[in-house]
This record gives structure tokens, C-alpha cells and sequence, in this order.
């Protein structure tokens, strides 16, 4: 047993040191903030939509007129450099702002902020208490013990 796993760890090793992929190479689509609108200027509807591009960074919107258009990831801009389609809006949907109103709506109310010491009344009778319980307390200390 100590030998298949010394040999899977030697293996494993050696092909980290020669950079050869175990898993699928692929990274993850990262998250974006924009998502293709829901029609396009001449009211097509939106049939599919295509992940970022890892190299470009641009996603395809495809809408039933058979009109694609293609929006940057970072900054939602139309790309008129990959396809040129006259019925494309200006920019996508910025959908971050959206979640994070919708957060703002579910998330609780914060504590309110506890009342300054100056909004409190002055209360003469127990300020007259402290007064002479504060002169008690010192005439207690001045005489000496026997």
C-alpha cells in the first residue's frame, strides 16, 4: 500500500515539474457584470447568448431576426469591430447594479445610533442622591480609623 501511494505522489511530482496539465486546462468563466438586453432595437427578442471570450473578452448576443451583437464583458460597450448589425442597442444590461439593489432591499436595517448623553433630561432628585452620597463617601475617608 505505502508503494502505490509513493508512487502516485512521485508521478503526481513529475508531472507538475514538466507542466503538464492533470485536469481540464480551461479556466472558469469569471463573473460579469453586463448581460445582453432583452430585445434589440428593431424588438427582436434575445434567443442565446455566448460566455465572454477568454481572449477578447466579448460575448455574442443572438436575437431571433438572426442579428448578433457583440458587447465587451468589462465594460458592456458594443464591439463594432466583430459584427456590424445596425439593430444593436449601445451597451448591455448592467446587471451588478440591479443585485446589489435588490440586496440593499432583503438586507436588515441597521441599529439606530444610541441617544447622545445631551438629549437626556437632567433629573435634579437623583443628581441631589449622587451629591450627597458623594459627601458621605468623603467624610467616611477623612476619619480615622481607631
Amino acid at each position: 500500500m505505502r508503494f502505490i501511494t509513493t508512487a502516485a505522489s512521485l508521478l503526481l511530482s513529475t508531472l507538475t515539474l514538466m507542466n503538464i496539465p492533470i485536469a481540464n486546462g480551461q479556466p472558469s468563466p469569471a463573473a460579469t457584470c453586463f448581460s445582453c438586453p432583452d430585445s434589440d432595437i428593431g424588438l427582436n427578442i434575445l434567443l442565446s447568448f455566448t460566455l465572454p471570450d477568454i481572449i477578447t473578452g466579448a460575448f455574442a448576443c443572438v436575437y431571433l431576426g438572426g442579428g448578433v451583437c457583440s458587447y465587451d464583458s468589462d465594460t458592456g460597450a458594443l464591439v463594432t469591430l466583430i459584427i456590424d448589425n445596425p439593430l444593436c442597442t449601445g451597451a448591455a444590461v448592467n446587471v451588478c447594479r440591479a443585485r446589489r439593489e435588490e440586496r440593499r432591499g432583503k438586507a436588515l436595517p441597521r441599529n439606530p445610533k444610541p441617544p447622545s448623553p445631551a438629549a437626556f433630561v437632567p433629573k435634579p432628585k437623583v443628581m441631589q442622591t449622587r451629591k450627597t452620597l458623594r459627601e458621605e463617601k468623603a467624610k467616611n475617608r477623612r476619619i480615622p480609623s481607631a
